[in-house]
């Protein structure tokens, strides 16, 4: 079984910013410096996409960027990462979303080593640091089959875990914290919208050099010492089933 498996879901599709995924950030589409970054990681990364034929060139770009794919469920997100687990043989997932190029790497194996340890079906950071778009969660296949299973359609779109978040007495959850000085939600990393895109682009220009691989820490640090730059996009409401994960997780933290 091995290590968990780095799955990377992304489409060409998206109502607000279309071909976001290929969006250039410092001369490189945006899905290749997210898998750049996870690579660095150790662990195995896959893309997660659809059996659309306009996800074409994502497939194209992860065979360049040294990552196989699966193709599979265009709106059911949810059996996407049951069937593409069950495509690689992963006993455990880390799910990363295609839309957090800035995904940060440390809390990536902060999680794993948890989830590992603890033999957890659920490895995740609780709270409002989920809207900041720097966050990946551990999950166990079989915590995946059963959410398919006995959950609804709204538990199968893109919030994979809500079915999991909801029935919290069904897993073995554990939580953990972002290490020390990432905790900025008032950062929107995450790319949903146009402004976003125009955002990262800036954060990159500004960060990108040959050979070196940008760190949430270092995109952090300088919009710490460039506000203006967090103005581009501050504007922007989070998507609602974002805010609904960061609710239920209000309301489980509250009856502990």
């Amino acid at each position: 079984m091995g290590r968990p498996l780095v799955v990377v879901s992304a489409r060409m599709a998206s109502s607000r910013a279309p071909g976001k995924a290929l969006a250039p950030l410092a001369g490189r589409p945006l899905l290749a410096v997210l898998i750049e970054r996870l690579r660095a990681t150790e662990l195995e990364v896959v893309l997660a996409t659809s059996l659309n034929a306009d996800n074409d060139p994502l497939v194209a770009l992860a065979e360049r960027s040294g990552v196989r794919s699966f193709r599979g469920d265009e709106d059911d997100v949810l059996k996407r990462h049951v069937d593409c687990a069950h495509a690689f043989g992963a006993r455990d997932v880390v799910r990363v979303t295609g839309d957090n190029p800035l995904t940060d790497t440390e809390t990536l194996l902060r999680l794993v080593a948890l989830h590992e340890s603890e033999h957890a079906d659920y490895s995740y950071v609780p709270g409002d640091a989920l809207l900041m778009g720097i966050l990946s969660e551990v999950i166990a296949t079989s915590a995946l089959e059963r959410a398919w299973q006995k959950g609804d359609a709204r538990h199968r779109s893109e919030l994979v875990t809500l079915y999991i978040k909801e029935h919290q007495g069904e897993f073995q959850i554990r939580t953990a914290e972002l290490p020390a000085g990432l905790y900025r939600p008032e950062y929107r990393l995450t790319v949903d919208e146009a402004d976003d895109v125009r955002l990262m682009q800036a954060l990159f220009e500004k960060l990108s050099r040959p050979g070196h691989v940008v760190s949430t820490r270092e995109a952090i640090a300088l919009l710490d010492a460039q506000p203006a730059l967090a103005k581009i996009n501050a504007h922007l409401r989070h998507k609602g089933h974002n805010l609904r994960s960061v609710a239920l997780d209000a309301a489980a933290l509250s009856k502990t």
